[in-house]
């Protein structure tokens, strides 16, 4: 399956907070960090299912909407504003993919919060 497509079923199943759904897109050695600090996230697939079933259960109103979208070969960049994080916080996130046999094997996060949407743009 094409890197592309993976992704964007991989982000629905995170808009479904399906965590079973979400993390079986999953690669057995998945990590997540913030790209700047490379401070991990989790790492593992019973460190994420910890982590974004915290954030799946509290945050209700969770959503990403996909700005634009980079694929080279296996790595897939996003621009994404994230609705209801942590706090109902809006987040304008870049969130950098790399997949591994047709499963994300790591994902990288620059995560700014923003207070309106007017200082975001979509290419057309």
């Amino acid at each position: 399956m094409r890197a592309g497509k993976i992704i964007h079923r991989f982000m629905a199943a995170y808009n479904e907070r399906d965590l079973e759904k979400f993390l079986g897109f999953m690669h057995p050695e998945f990590t997540s960090c913030l790209f700047e600090s490379q401070h991990c996230l989790c790492s593992g697939i019973e460190d994420a299912r910890k982590v974004y079933g915290r954030r799946f259960g509290k945050n209700k109103q969770l959503f990403v909407t996909t700005l634009n979208r980079i694929i080279n070969d296996n790595i897939v960049v996003e621009s994404q504003i994230i609705e209801g994080f942590d706090d109902n916080k809006t987040i304008h996130a870049i969130a950098i993919f790399e997949l591994q046999n047709d499963k994300v094997k790591r994902a990288s996060f620059v995560r700014r919060e923003i207070l309106t949407k007017d200082n975001i743009s979509v290419l057309e």
